[in-house]
């Protein structure tokens, strides 16, 4: 109960915090998308690269998580398929996104904070490999389903690199933080004094953007599979994360990590690539909002428990 009151709560109200300025006025509609380019340009990549280079990459890539949690994923999203026909899936394009928000989760906006609040700079490890590996494998998946589906532009390889690394900070930073550690290259004291003032700011900025962008959403398409999608990813997900790590023997930390993972809502990057290819849009949308929204109630259960048993 401690926990819940000295950092979830915290947490959530400054979610409201961002609601409440947008739905107020204070702020305008464009300071979201300005709050929001901060965060994904500065703010998370100094903390993501500050993190990374000051950790060995033996203690960031950790094997035995990376399986945990995409054997947790691949499952959770198989489970998700189980209503069938009423999903009224069409083509191999539209079951990915809806795939996608049952267990892509919102590692940078609601990952980054929690985990940092949960367990200091060692919890951004796991946020760090959860975020590059789902990004690459996602992103890229998207793309190879496009490609089978008549009708949509094809993406090359190339192209694809490009756009999952080179044109997106919140890869590239943690990419070149490993390359810092690895190379064992030390960080100049004005770039150390640097990302010590910039890298705190990513947590409650993000939480305070998020609440922003969550204003003006609303609850569209199937109510079902919008309940169906909830329930997994709320849900189901952690659920079977849990048994996997347990049935693995993962050390406590990453055991909870993979857990509190797949507890956290869907992410903002469905939406957009649902955008982008013009599927399932009002259910991603709705997703977003919905699990944001209950992640309240389920987050307020799970992080005392794992926060106690990852120690």
């Amino acid at each position: 109960m401690q926990l819940v009151i000295e950092t979830v709560i915290p947490i959530f109200v400054i979610i409201a915090a961002g609601w409440w300025a947008r739905k107020s006025n204070l702020l305008e509609e464009k300071a979201s998308a300005t709050l929001n380019q901060y965060v994904f340009y500065f703010a998370i990549p100094a903390m993501m690269f500050s993190a990374t280079a000051r950790f060995s990459l033996a203690e960031v890539i950790n094997g035995p998580f990376l399986i945990a949690f995409f054997l947790a994923t691949l499952v959770t999203a198989l489970v998700g398929f189980i209503p069938y026909k009423a999903l009224r899936i069409q083509g191999p394009l539209d079951s990915m996104v809806i795939a996608l928000n049952t267990v892509w989760a919102n590692t940078i906006y609601m990952g980054v904070p929690l985990f940092f609040f949960i367990f200091g700079d060692k919890g951004t490890l796991p946020v760090i490999m959860a975020t590059l590996t789902t990004n690459m494998a996602f992103i890229f998946c998207m793309a190879v389903f496009a490609n089978l589906e008549p009708g949509q532009s094809k993406a090359s390889l190339p192209g694809l690199f490009s756009k999952i690394f080179l044109k997106n900070p919140v890869m590239l930073a943690p990419i070149l933080g490993m390359s810092v550690s690895f190379l064992e290259l030390p960080l100049a004291k004005p770039l150390d004094n640097l990302l010590t003032m910039v890298a705190p700011s990513a947590a409650p900025v993000a939480l305070f953007s998020l609440g922003l962008s969550l204003y003006g959403l609303k609850i569209q398409g199937s109510l079902f599979q919008l309940s169906w999608i909830t329930l997994v990813k709320l849900v189901i997900h952690p659920l079977v994360a849990l048994a996997i790590v347990w049935a693995m023997e993962l050390e406590p930390f990453w055991a909870a990590s993979v857990v509190l993972l797949s507890a956290l809502p869907t992410g903002a990057m469905v939406y957009v690539l649902a955008q982008q290819y013009d599927r399932r849009v009002d259910l991603s949308s709705s997703s977003i909002f919905v699990t944001t929204i209950l992640s309240i109630v389920s987050l307020a259960i799970l992080l005392p428990i794992m926060k106690q048993w990852a120690g």
